[in-house]
């Protein structure tokens, strides 16, 4: 009992750091260095910097998308009680207007999630079939950001259906 909730603790913390990581660097990226870059380095010292980030940051990249998808998938379907309550609420306890909603969120969270790994591998990546990705990285990060916003928000109020649904049982 003890072990299950110390393990689904750290699953969800590894997953919430990965996420914090996945927007945290990109936001940087964005907001702080490409613009320094841009303002003091001219373009053959950007396009170095910028391989020799890359070259580092990809292995980062692949290793966040991996334990994004492990510890998700463990979120999802693995259930922890406590002495035979269930404390992480699932889809299946809901009614039937509050699944559809956290379906329609669900969904919506793994379709925006899934387009921020491509684009963070095309961002990162060293393949010429996403050099027009990588050309165009402030539109491209900016949609990052703006997607991982839209996974926020979905994780959010997927996680404050139970709490509406208490509030609205007899």
């Amino acid at each position: 009992m003890a072990g299950s909730i110390l393990v689904a603790w750290i699953v969800r913390w590894v997953h919430i750091t990965c996420a914090v990581l996945a927007i945290g660097a990109p936001f940087f990226v964005r907001f702080a260095l490409m613009p320094a870059a841009a303002r003091v380095l001219d373009d053959a010292s950007h396009q170095k910097l910028r391989e020799a980030i890359n070259a580092r940051w990809r292995h980062i990249v692949y290793a966040l998308i991996t334990l994004f998808i492990l510890t998700g998938a463990y979120n999802f379907f693995v259930e922890t009680r406590v002495n035979g309550v269930l404390i992480t609420a699932r889809w299946h306890d809901f009614d039937e207007d509050s699944k559809r909603i956290y379906h329609m969120l669900f969904g919506i969270k793994m379709l925006a999630a899934f387009a921020m790994f491509f684009l963070a591998s095309a961002l990162a990546g060293r393949t010429q079939a996403f050099a027009a990705i990588r050309k165009n990285a402030r539109l491209n990060i900016t949609i990052l950001l703006l997607l991982g916003f839209l996974a926020l928000v979905c994780a959010t109020l997927m996680h404050m259906l139970p709490m509406h649904q208490a509030l609205n049982a007899p």
